[in-house]
């Protein structure tokens, strides 16, 4: 009976060890376990373990080191409760329990991908939570595909350029979770509230006033004006044939200012229209001959400014200035590019002193 006793106990205790072994394997390799483990490898940052329980996408893709970084970038503010309820979302990782109860359950990502379609000509240089990722390109479609990354909520930075528009800067939360995400920008977008190119606008305007001061001082010369070719040749044959009849002429400004909001483009990008006030003061004096003895003055500020853009100089060019619209007080618009020199800019002609010159 002794040896017989001594026997069971032995066998009781064997079978207490292996079921205690199965039950400790059992949830060691369970889901819970795994992801709990997982989760805190994760914030750890700790690539062997992650590597171990994490060893790629749902599609058996290889999970990069860019991607992984980019995804530590999200879990900075989680704490480990928010990372396993992350984990076992099942829209975004698939759970697989072990084959046996020796085999730890495996966690894969499904792989997401973030889509960037632009308009033609336009550049794009992207981040995603601060770091720079690069895509396949389809230029057909002018079209970038960045990922496989690991689902998540993700920032993404995007410079666009665009050779008529400038520099355009976005910033925007993208979801890439339970899909895909596609970003269509549309045309429109790369130029409102785009404030490198009000500036570009707002120099055009600026230099178009710089230039026809110069072309006064140099004898009512406007042929080097900072315009289009069709309105700098206008202007040229206006002071041409308006000279004869001229004893002076004068011109003076110091301001400019840009309504923003009233910037519109033509759909074929080759034309800009917007409202400009301008502290813009002419003045002539006519020859006795003529008959007006009092100087000839205009005092108008406002005008609807039309620019083109030109494929040599690459820049926007005044075009056409309009001064007879109504009057507006640039105090009430709400978004103003503005220019102000040091002092008054003037300009003056004289046919008495042109003629000592000669």
């Amino acid at each position: 009976m002794t040896r017989k006793k001594g026997i069971l106990a032995l066998f009781v205790v064997v079978v207490v060890i292996i079921f205690g072994f199965v039950s400790y394997s059992t949830y060691n390799n369970s889901v819970d376990a795994t992801v709990d483990r997982l989760a805190k490898a994760l914030l750890k940052k700790d690539n062997a373990t992650i590597k171990q329980y994490m060893p790629s996408y749902s599609n058996k893709k290889k999970i990069s080191t860019e991607a992984r970084t980019i995804f530590y970038q999200q879990l900075k503010k989680l704490k480990k409760e928010q990372v396993v309820e992350l984990l076992k979302k099942e829209e975004n990782f698939l759970v697989e329990e072990g084959a046996s109860f020796l085999k730890p359950a495996q966690i894969y990502p499904k792989a997401r991908f973030l889509v960037i379609e632009l308009p033609k000509e336009t550049e794009l240089r992207a981040t995603i939570q601060k770091q720079e990722i690069s895509g396949d390109y389809a230029e057909e479609w002018n079209k970038y595909t960045f990922g496989p990354f690991l689902p998540g909520t993700y920032k993404v930075s995007s410079e666009m350029a665009h050779p008529k528009f400038g520099l355009k800067k976005t910033k925007e939360t993208v979801h890439l979770e339970a899909e895909d995400q596609r970003l269509t920008v549309k045309e429109t977008s790369l130029y409102e509230n785009n404030q490198p190119f009000q500036k570009h606008l707002l120099a055009s305007v600026v230099n178009y006033f710089d230039s026809f001061n110069k072309g006064i001082r140099e004898g009512l010369n406007v042929s080097q004006l900072a315009a289009s070719k069709s309105h700098r040749e206008t202007m040229q044959r206006s002071f041409t044939e308006l000279k004869p009849y001229l004893k002076s002429f004068d011109q003076q400004f110091q301001s400019v200012k840009l309504n923003c909001d009233s910037i519109s483009v033509n759909a074929g990008q080759t034309k800009v229209q917007l409202d400009v006030f301008i502290d813009l003061k002419r003045s002539m004096q006519l020859v006795e001959e003529v008959g007006i003895d009092e100087a000839l003055t205009t005092d108008k500020q406002n005008a609807i400014a039309n620019l083109v853009y030109d494929e040599e100089q690459k820049k926007w060019l005044v075009d056409e200035l309009d001064f007879n619209t109504y009057q507006q007080d640039p105090e009430n618009w709400e978004h103003i590019q503005s220019y102000r020199a040091k002092s008054e800019q003037k300009a003056h002609w004289n046919k008495e002193e042109a003629a000592e010159i000669v």
